[in-house]
């Protein structure tokens, strides 16, 4: 895989030899059929070594001339043929007279030898008549293109008025390109696709990564690229822009699947494709920002069940994908260079998790999704420049709206260890206890206000009673049992806490000091 231009097929390969052959007058005979190949130009050429001056897929005219006094070298003719054929020449035409009645057999065993096919040209066959009709095929097949590509291009516009404009323009576009394509959303997961019996899917890593590379591509038409076999699959970002940045939100990818080299058409009709799914995709994600926002808060502050009606509603809104469970996520910028661009955040939220309910609230955003928290859509996430804590999936029934606000508590809560960690999290993967609510350097941080008194003794003293205090909240106050789990004497532990409560300054018989404490000692010990 990788960022390179595929070999696009250019539109003089549809004049091939053979079909040039049937528009020229009879009297040409091809003496020696070494295939059917492109013809992209006819060079007449007297020059003993043209080889220098050609492109690829040319006919090379000749009088002749060069082979005068080489009739009879077959090593010097194998050599000169030898060349051709390295140039990658269609074939060689050879014109009669004024130099030779008929084609010398050196000539003719040096192109059955190396395989380039050998044309008889007679004398009432002008070189030039020969260039006229290879233009004139060449004006009637680029007429004959731009019927096709304006034809092709209505038929792409027309989808845009169809109910499911999108699934249109995928069905449309595999019919033109006689392709399979897909359209997926900007996780990775597909919104439509077509498939061709001929062309090989690729397998569901080598797609996945195809998509990746593509999100990562940039530039004014980029892609990724990958070759399967004989095959070509192409990968094209699409995205809008919203931001005065310059930075365009990513949308979802367009996906094509080719068992040929893509030509120059291929190319321009998927151009207008992804400039139709741009203004398509860019209208779904982000219809209004304003009345988005105002029904994800309505949403959140109701608090009661939800009627079938706002159901139906709810489904339309949160994602293709009806048989995952919904979550509450809180999602926030890694950088502060967009902070103020709501609109940018939202249109990129919105296509990022699938869903047109999302808020802004503070500094992060709110959403509703379907989206499953995995390694790789915390990857994609953090690749495009977000993070986000993802609640306990719930279902999509009536009593979700009593339960929203739970998950957005559940979301909110690991806030803080999501922007201290700088990583993705999930609530269905984190204990729900106190201690996980609240960030390690800040627990620390409250840990060493708290014990501050003892961590300014000397080490032995201060490890001492760091031991004897953490013992004895361990035994829940027991001197027995305490003294067990310290190896201690139980008056020597009695007279240590004492001395302990002395320098807090605290009173340890009240359970708020020792709830306090204890939770310290526990972040205090935290790597």
């Amino acid at each position: 895989m990788g960022h390179f231009a595929p070999q696009l097929q250019p539109t003089w390969e549809s004049i091939t030899l053979a079909r040039f052959l049937r528009q020229l007058p009879p009297a040409i005979e091809l003496v020696h059929d070494a295939g059917d190949r492109p013809v992209r130009w006819v060079e007449p050429s007297d020059m003993d070594d043209p080889t220098d001056y050609l492109m690829a897929d040319e006919l090379i005219l000749t009088s002749g001339f060069p082979f005068l006094e080489h009739v009879e070298d077959q090593e010097w003719i194998d050599r000169f043929i030898a060349k051709l054929v390295q140039a990658q020449a269609s074939a060689l035409g050879f014109g009669l007279e004024p130099y030779f009645a008929s084609i010398p057999e050196t000539v003719r065993v040096a192109c059955q030898r190396h395989g380039l096919s050998l044309l008889q040209i007679p004398t009432s066959v002008p070189f030039a008549a020969i260039g006229i009709a290879f233009a004139k095929l060449m004006e009637a097949d680029g007429a004959a293109q731009l019927r096709s590509n304006a034809e092709a291009n209505r038929a792409l516009m027309r989808c845009i008025s169809q109910p499911d404009p999108e699934q249109q323009l995928v069905a449309t576009l595999s019919q033109r390109l006689k392709g399979s394509v897909r359209l997926t959303e900007a996780s990775g997961q597909t919104r439509f696709s077509t498939t061709i019996a001929s062309i090989a899917a690729l397998d569901t890593a080598a797609e996945a990564q195809l998509v990746r590379e593509a999100f990562q591509t940039t530039g004014p038409q980029p892609f990724a690229l990958h070759h399967h076999d004989a095959q070509v699959h192409l990968a094209f970002p699409i995205r809008a822009a919203f931001s005065p940045s310059g930075q365009s939100p990513l949308l979802g990818a367009l996906c094509v699947g080719f068992s040929r080299t893509p030509s120059a058409f291929d190319h321009h009709l998927i151009t207008t494709a992804l400039g139709l799914l741009e203004v398509l995709v860019r209208e779904r994600v982000a219809s209004s920002a304003t009345s988005s926002q105002l029904a994800t808060s309505l949403l959140f502050h109701s608090h009661t069940a939800l009627d079938s009606l706002t159901l139906n509603h709810l489904t339309e809104s949160i994602g293709s994908n009806t048989n995952q469970a919904v979550r509450v996520i809180v999602i926030s910028p890694l950088s502060a260079a967009h902070a103020t661009e709501t609109n940018f955040h939202l249109a990129h939220v919105h296509a990022l998790f699938d869903t047109r309910l999302a808020m802004r609230r503070d500094d992060h955003f709110i959403a509703l999704t379907r989206t499953e928290p995995t390694p790789d859509s915390f990857e994609r996430l953090k690749a495009n420049g977000y993070l986000a804590a993802f609640s306990t999936p719930a279902q999509l029934e009536s009593q979700l709206g009593e339960k929203l606000g739970e998950l957005l508590a559940q979301a909110s809560g690991l806030l803080p260890q999501m922007l201290e960690k700088q990583q993705c999290l999930d609530a269905a993967s984190i204990p729900r206890t106190f201690t996980s609510l609240l960030p390690t350097q800040a627990g620390k941080q409250l840990a060493e206000e708290e014990l501050a008194q003892i961590l300014e003794l000397p080490k032995a003293r201060r490890d001492l009673y760091l031991e004897v205090l953490h013992g004895w909240l361990d035994a829940n106050g027991s001197w027995d049992q305490a003294s067990k789990n310290i190896n201690l004497h139980r008056n020597s532990v009695r007279r240590h806490i004492a001395t302990i409560a002395e320098i807090l300054g605290k009173d340890l018989n009240q359970a708020q000091v020792r709830h306090d404490l204890y939770l310290a000692l526990k972040f205090l010990t935290v790597s």
